[in-house]
């Protein structure tokens, strides 16, 4: 058997396992004919056209070329099965990789211009990786973990997987690694980041075991006097004209205010400093909190422990993906090996399920009466997760009644169900929604009762609304940024904060999405856009970019103003999206589309440049 034989070989069977809409997608971009498909159901006809369209680009006889924008339009319909509005075109070609996409201009410095950037998460990884292909060479990357990786360095605990399938948070210059399951673990996502570090020359220029401590901004010399500490004891001192600090919006962890809590015998730690030494085999285990770590951890420990009491303020929505834990092998595997551009179509594809495809959901209808949701389309939603719900644990109405959330769909981040009902029903798993008051050295006890427990697990979410502590940022004049940061968060575009000029945030207060979207997808458009302003600058002849406060206050009170009437805006309801306060500091409004056209081009006007001395 030929080559060429082998590559083809079992074609039609590879074609039974695709997408459909996918498959159409690509076979209408390969083909080159907007009319390729012309009815979506007729999966026969998909099959039977892609098995004429596809063998010469598997055999790389021919090669997907860039399509126009009618093509495009066509794939793009096919793939999602609805119509993409035409201003989605140019946000599929960079965001799939299909392209083209125009190369942005390069940044021309002085040999002595220094950036720093700290932090070497998926956002600073992106900073530093989009600075050196613009060709501003000159930075350090200050990283105070012992590796690159930010959240996936730090979460470790058991069970710890992204709750976006892999193919989407990804980078859209590197798609696909290999990833071993739709949704991947966390050592995966970790190898992921450091994989692209590597990749991308990053290696040494990369200082780990370096927290930064303090900045400084020198009005006379216009630069940050840097202070850090180090992993081996030591501490040092540097300039630098420019820094971007990308410290991770979820990295503070928070632990809750409860009476006693330092006073439990016995090992007790937060999720995002797991205790790989403790053994929970046979314990009986406190897991305080139901957010998303949670959500993860109880399934994974439940079958080894010998006990596990979850401690539950308020219920969570959970929404079934059936590649939820499910490994990327075999002829799914092959889909994305084989054919080419399937995975850009599928990628596609997802970043409408879980980006703007879900606008419907959570847009409040201001003639929408119905306390138990927003709209018509989120009440739909939530009647199938209540039934989803009922199917999970309708065997057990005590269960049921704890488990069930009063408010709308969205309201809090919606999570993905790994088998937090399934565990939940084990005979050695406990829910208790009674308020803990108290912690003692053998225990916790609550309004109902007291549990006497081995190890106590914090799953209490973090400090969503500190955004630079415990680092110490001083601007222009001796204001003290990361105080008024705590006080009250505004930053232009979630970025740039006044009294600090040649400095950036990423991400900072109304920086990220709620619904939609993904940390790798507001890493890009940060990156693009901090870049974009140091361009401008350099080539403008000015040391110096500052933000105006109005472009702060007016990015504030519009972001705040479209926020009042948001699904997240429920006053009875706290989530890590207010943080600690009563409106919502850390995600912006509007779609995907919106947040991707904010930073594709610098408004100058809402910047001061100081000309070099």
């Amino acid at each position: 058997m030929t080559q060429a034989q082998l590559m083809v070989e079992g074609l039609a069977e590879l074609l039974k396992a695709a997408d459909r809409r996918t498959l159409a997608a690509v076979v209408t971009h390969l083909s080159g004919d907007p009319e390729a498909i012309r009815d979506l159901r007729d999966r026969p006809a998909i099959e039977a056209t892609a098995a004429q369209v596809l063998p010469p680009f598997m055999l790389g006889m021919a090669s997907p070329a860039a399509p126009d924008d009618e093509l495009l339009q066509a794939a793009m319909d096919l793939a999602v099965g609805a119509p993409i509005p035409p201003e989605y075109r140019d946000y599929a070609r960079e965001q799939t990789g299909i392209g083209p996409v125009p190369p942005l201009a390069p940044i021309r410095a002085p040999e002595d211009f220094r950036v720093l950037v700290i932090g070497a998460g998926a956002s600073g990884i992106m900073v530093a990786r989009t600075l050196d292909n613009r060709g501003l060479t000159n930075f350090r990357i200050a990283e105070a973990n012992a590796s690159p990786g930010g959240a996936w360095w730090k979460n470790t605990y058991p069970g710890c997987r992204v709750d976006t399938p892999s193919l989407l948070y990804s980078y859209s210059f590197d798609q696909d690694p290999g990833w071993p399951e739709h949704f991947s673990p966390q050592p995966a996502l970790l190898q992921y980041l450091r994989g692209v570090v590597d990749d991308s020359g990053l290696t040494d220029r990369l200082d780990v075991d370096t927290r930064v401590t303090s900045l400084r901004w020198n009005e006379t010399e216009a630069v940050w006097h840097v202070e850090a500490a180090h992993g081996d004891g030591s501490t040092s001192s540097s300039t630098a004209n420019v820094v971007i600090a990308a410290p991770g919006l979820l990295s503070v962890p928070k632990l809750p205010d409860i009476p006693g809590r330092a006073s439990f015998a016995g090992p007790a730690f937060h999720s995002a400093e797991w205790d790989h030494s403790v053994d929970l085999t046979g314990k009986r285990v406190a897991v305080i909190g139901t957010g998303a770590s949670a959500q993860q951890i109880v399934p994974a420990i439940a079958p080894i422990a010998g006990e596990v009491v979850v401690h539950q303020r308020s219920p969570q929505w959970l929404m079934p993906h059936e590649k939820y834990g499910r490994k990327l092998t075999g002829l799914e595997r092959d889909l994305y090996d084989r054919i080419p551009m399937y995975r850009e179509w599928n990628r596609f594809a997802e970043s409408w399920r879980f980006g703007d495809g879900t606008t419907p959901l959570v847009t409040v209808d201001p003639e929408w009466d119905d306390p138990r949701s927003i709209s018509a389309a989120n009440d739909r939603l939530r009647d199938e997760l209540e039934k989803y719900i009922r199917r999970e644990v309708g065997t057990r109405p005590d269960l049921l009644e704890k488990v069930m959330p009063s408010y709308p769909p969205f309201t809090k981040r919606m999570l993905i169900d790994n088998g937090w009902y399934q565990a939940l029903l084990r005979d050695n798993v406990r829910l208790n929604t009674a308020a803990v008051i108290e912690m003692t050295p053998d225990g916790v006890r609550t309004t109902d009762g007291f549990d006497e427990v081995d190890v106590i697990v914090f799953a209490t979410g973090f400090h969503a609304d500190r955004f630079l502590s415990p680092m110490q940022v001083t601007g222009v004049g001796g204001v003290d940024v990361t105080a008024e940061l705590d006080r009250d968060p505004q930053a232009y575009l979630g970025l740039a904060l006044p009294d600090c000029p040649n400095f950036f945030l990423t991400p900072g207060p109304n920086a990220y999405l709620g619904h939609a979207g993904n940390g790798m997808f507001f890493a890009e458009c940060h990156a693009r856009y901090i870049s974009e302003c140091l361009r401008l600058m350099l080539e403008s002849g000015s040391r110096e970019i500052v933000v105006r406060p109005e472009a702060v206050r007016r990015y504030a009170l519009e972001t705040r103003s479209r926020l009042d009437s948001s699904v997240w805006n429920n006053p009875e309801v706290d989530s890590w999206f207010k943080g600690e306060r009563k409106h919502i500091v850390t995600v912006a409004a509007g779609s995907v589309l919106d947040f991707w056209n904010s930073y594709r081009r610098v408004d100058v006007s809402a910047y001061d440049f100081a000309p070099r001395g």
